[in-house]
């Protein structure tokens, strides 16, 4: 009996420890690719403001310091995961493919993922 079927026999148990096999390719813990965007806004200086228009220097009332707007950092991953952050901040916030909100700080993003076009 196991003469006449031994082909498949040999061919079950052969797919049978194929099917056991596990696919490492979602499981990778290789990083993931990102691309980053840098925009900086084109308006607006840093300096003393003053409520009655005069330069500090030239007596100026109720000056208050104004900084530079900030630029902002914005990645697009292949996982369809997209972060933004401020230039300065090391918190991202994020959003993933279904649209769930979540932070995750720039030493964890940059174990996670790796930026393709960083300069």
């Amino acid at each position: 009996m196991f003469y006449k079927h031994w082909k498949k026999i040999a061919l079950a148990l052969t797919a049978f420890f194929w099917g056991g096999c596990k696919d490492n390719s979602s499981s990778s813990n290789e990083p993931t690719a990102c691309t980053l965007t840098i925009s900086c806004p084109d308006y607006g200086v840093a300096g003393y403001y003053c409520d009655d228009g005069l330069h500090p220097n030239d007596n100026g009332q109720n000056c208050t310091f104004q900084p530079a707007p900030a630029c902002s950092k914005y990645y697009r991953c292949e996982d369809d995961v997209s972060c933004w952050a401020y230039e300065d901040d090391t918190t991202l916030k994020c959003s993933d493919k279904q649209d769930k909100d979540f932070s995750i700080n720039e030493k964890d993003f940059k174990n996670r993922y790796y930026i393709e076009n960083e300069i």
